[in-house]
C-alpha cells in the first residue's frame, strides 16, 4: 500500500484536492494509522502556527523594510533634495584573505555604494593607537562626469558630525574621526545619495 506523503497531506488540508483524489485521501487516512497520525501531527503545526503571534515583527521594523523597497529616486516635495539611499556593491571584508599574506594591523576595508548611475568608493583606515578612522572616497559617475565642490556630510546618532567638499576629480576625506557607526551622505544636483553604515565602532 503507498503511503501518502507530506505534500499530499498538506495540499488536502488546505483543500487543494478535490473530487475523487480527497476520496482516496480520506480513505487511506482510515486505513492507515502511520499516514493518520502524520495528517494529525501536520494539522496540530499548522494550527500551531496559525495561533502563535511570538514571530511577529514590530510594526516599526515592517515599515523599515517596506521603505527599504520603494523606488530608489523619491520625488521631490516643496523644493526638497530628492533621497537616494546606495546600494552596497562591494565589500572588502566579504573577501577572503589571501593565504601567505601577513600584515600587521588591520587592513582598510574598501567599500563601493551605487544609486542609479552614481558610484561612491569609500576606504576606511582605522588607528588602533587612537582608536579612531580616516575615511576617503571618491563620487564617480558612469557617464564620466566629476562631481566637484558637492557637500559630503558624516553623520552619527541622527547628527551630522562632520562635513566636506568634493575636490576637483570628486574625492573626499575626513581624516581621524572617532570611531562610531557612520552614516555618509552626498549632496548631488540630482539629490542626496545616503550610504548607511559605512562604519561601525567595532569593525
Amino acid at each position: 500500500m503507498r503511503h501518502i506523503n507530506t505534500e499530499e497531506l498538506v495540499d488536502y488540508m488546505d483543500g487543494r484536492v478535490s473530487g475523487d483524489g480527497r476520496l482516496v485521501v480520506e480513505n487511506h487516512l482510515s486505513e492507515c494509522k502511520d499516514c493518520a497520525e502524520l495528517g494529525a501531527d501536520i494539522r496540530k503545526l499548522v494550527l500551531r502556527l496559525q495561533e502563535d503571534t511570538s514571530f511577529e515583527p514590530p510594526a516599526e521594523l515592517v515599515q523599515w523594510g517596506v521603505n527599504l523597497f520603494q523606488p530608489l529616486l523619491q520625488p521631490s516635495a516643496g523644493g526638497k533634495l530628492r533621497k537616494m539611499i546606495a546600494a552596497l556593491v562591494f565589500d572588502t571584508f566579504d573577501q577572503p584573505l589571501l593565504a601567505g599574506i601577513r600584515r600587521v594591523g588591520a587592513p582598510p576595508r574598501q567599500l563601493l555604494f551605487r544609486a542609479g548611475d552614481v558610484d561612491v568608493d569609500v576606504k576606511i583606515e582605522s588607528m588602533e593607537a587612537n582608536d579612531r578612522i580616516t575615511l576617503v572616497g571618491q563620487v564617480l559617475s558612469t557617464t564620466a562626469k566629476f562631481f566637484d565642490n558637492t557637500p559630503v556630510k558624516l553623520e552619527s546618532h541622527g547628527i551630522v558630525r562632520y562635513r566636506t567638499m568634493t575636490n576637483l576629480v570628486g574625492e573626499f576625506s575626513f581624516d581621524e574621526v572617532p570611531k562610531d557607526t557612520y552614516h555618509l551622505s552626498v549632496d548631488l544636483p540630482e539629490g542626496q545619495i545616503t550610504l548607511f553604515c559605512v562604519h561601525r565602532g567595532n569593525s
